[in-house]
């Protein structure tokens, strides 16, 4: 920053770009926001974009199968019983061993973004090369309150892993995560650290993408099962099937990597024909779909009491957004009910202009605020 020593990050991310995932978007934001306010960065990640200093530490998979979970066998149970906290565990010993090998700085920060949360054992093992370093954790999910991972709904992992997850996170100093009930699950394995709620923040996109004006384009981006299995794809197509017959000039745009299963479900679909599947793309051509559509479409968990960061996005692109499905998530979109989804969407109209709801902070804003807030621990 103007005026002050310049500040170093070495950031461990299991999911960054040129990856195409949810999970890579906050990374991303982060290392830019660091940038943009006068920090030097490092990063560690499966794979990095050319832009992007750091070392890229292989992952054999780095993007999720599109197949549906088969039915866990042997290997799939020792796994679960041998590698916690989870699976992942065997990259970040790897891409603890690249960090020590190839940053070319002494950190300020050790930077740990999860999921998932072995990353943290990275920051964790890190603080004994650099003991000057300070390390700072970053959350987007929760970790065992409502875990994406089936195995942590075991009664041993239920009782053992609270022990690991505090085991590891004793070191840190402080934490970020995206919303109150992270930042509390947390705090409550790492009641030494500092807290603080870093809602999802973005860039913006001057460039929409042009649709056909003849239609009316509703945009979902971004994956269901294979970012939350309690997410189902039936939570947005039953709506829009039925709302077609009122408005037959919608058009669905699916915009991201679905399961096979899923997309049978649109195949199988009487609305077939009006749907568009535009698979992965890039960040910065999600953004433009996004900001081109007529309206946005959100589903989340029943359970989940926060929507997904993509909502962020939605914000970002000043479309109308439509939430869809259940859950006392909706209530942070806006204050429609589930009974309201088909009529909302057959009534949806050509976009003419932004909406009036709060923009997100950009990156260079949240980052400067975390820098703010960093200070105090250092």
């Amino acid at each position: 920053m103007p005026g002050k020593p310049e500040l170093s990050f070495l950031v461990i991310a299991r999911h960054f770009p040129p990856s195409v995932s949810g999970g890579a978007r906050r990374p991303l934001m982060w290392v830019r926001g660091l940038q943009a306010n006068g920090a030097r960065t490092f990063v560690v990640a499966p794979e990095l974009p050319d832009d992007i200093d750091g070392i890229a530490v292989h992952h054999p998979n780095v993007d999720p199968s599109t197949r549906p979970p088969a039915r866990p066998g042997l290997k799939d149970h020792l796994r679960d019983l041998l590698l916690w906290p989870d699976p992942d565990i065997r990259w970040a010993r790897k891409a603890m061993e690249a960090a020590r090998r190839a940053c070319p700085f002494v950190p300020d920060w050790i930077f740990t973004t999860s999921p998932p949360e072995s990353v943290h054992a990275v920051g964790h093992a890190l603080k004994r090369t650099w003991p000057s370093a300070r390390w700072v954790v970053d959350a987007r999910d929760q970790w065992m309150l409502r875990p994406f991972r089936a195995e942590r709904r075991q009664l041993l992992r239920r009782t053992l892993e609270p022990v690991l997850a505090r085991h590891i996170l004793r070191k840190c100093d402080a934490v970020l995560a995206v919303n109150e009930a992270i930042a509390g699950e947390l705090a409550s394995y790492a009641p030494q650290a500092a807290q603080c709620v870093v809602p999802h923040f973005t860039e913006n996109t001057e460039t929409p993408h042009p649709f056909d004006e003849a239609t009316i384009n509703l945009v979902h981006t971004g994956s269901f099962k294979l970012s939350d299995p309690d997410v189902s794809i039936d939570q947005l197509m039953a709506p829009f099937e039925q709302a077609t017959e009122i408005n037959p000039k919608l058009r669905l745009h699916l915009v991201g990597r679905l399961r096979d299963d899923e997309v049978a479900r649109i195949h199988s679909s009487p609305a077939r024909s009006r749907v568009i599947l535009h698979g992965t793309v890039p960040l910065d051509e999600s953004m433009q779909l996004q900001a081109g559509a007529d309206a946005l479409m959100v589903a989340a968990a029943k359970a989940s009491d926060a929507p997904p960061g993509k909502l962020t996005e939605y914000r970002a692109a000043g479309r109308p957004i439509l939430p869809v499905g259940p859950g006392s998530w909706r209530r942070h979109v806006d204050d429609s009910t589930e009974d309201q989804d088909v009529r909302r969407i057959g009534a949806v109209t050509k976009a003419v202009g932004d909406t009036d709801m709060t923009k997100p902070a950009t990156p260079t804003e949240a980052v400067a605020k975390a820098l703010q807030f960093l200070a105090t621990r250092a």
